[in-house]
């Protein structure tokens, strides 16, 4: 079978598919989500950085 045959074939039964296949609601996921507020990230607190340390040779 012919490569270009297959993914035509393939690709025709997925539109088919998709087409008979009632609608996803997606819009009952995104009202749920709109519901919560969006809580800003608390921030870590400030840590200053390590003190440098000499090094082994020095």
């Amino acid at each position: 079978m012919d490569v270009r045959t297959l993914v035509g074939s393939l690709s025709a039964a997925m539109l088919r598919r998709r087409a008979a296949a009632p609608p996803v609601p997606v819009r009952v996921i995104r009202a749920s989500l709109a519901e919560v507020p969006l809580r800003p990230r608390p921030r870590p607190p400030h840590r200053p950085a390590p003190p440098a340390r000499p090094a082994s040779n020095m």
